[in-house]
């Protein structure tokens, strides 16, 4: 698979992703993808995990429901579940508490039908159980392979 089309699919899981944020109602704050007519996304604060690295998610909203924040991210399984990069991202995300009174935060992370049982495998043994509640993997009705 080639690296252009790679990128194509992760924005593509990206757009996917924003969409059900929309349908669900949740105001969107940010997005890394250029051109889809919002603001994008700022780096979230790392306290010492991995590479040491802030992280920007594809995605970041707010439930007004829940009156929680929402992290969006987008894995294509082409080699980008276990990177150092990607490893740290899920730490980051899910030590995430809101800077203003602490709320909840939680991540949603998107990933093509097939790569369901891969990631739910990586996640389960690599995220502490404590954060399993604030995590939900979105399985994409767009990207089967």
């Amino acid at each position: 698979m080639s690296e252009r089309h790679d990128v194509d699919k992760h924005g593509d899981l990206v757009a996917e992703l924003l969409d059900i944020f929309k349908q669900q109602g949740f105001e969107i704050l940010g997005v890394s993808e250029s051109g889809l007519g919002y603001p994008r996304t700022t780096p979230l604060y790392n306290d010492g995990y991995g590479d040491q690295e802030d992280k920007a998610p594809d995605i970041y909203a707010y439930d007004g429901k829940r009156k929680a924040y929402i992290i969006g991210e987008a894995k294509t399984g082409a080699g980008d579940f276990e990177t150092e990069h990607a490893l740290t991202q899920y730490n980051v995300y899910t030590d995430q508490t809101h800077q203003r009174g602490g709320g909840k935060i939680y991540l949603y992370v998107i990933v093509p039908a097939s790569k369901v049982p891969e990631f739910n495998s990586l996640i389960t043994h690599y995220i502490h159980r404590e954060y399993w509640g604030n995590l939900l993997l979105v399985s994409s009705k767009r990207w089967q392979e």
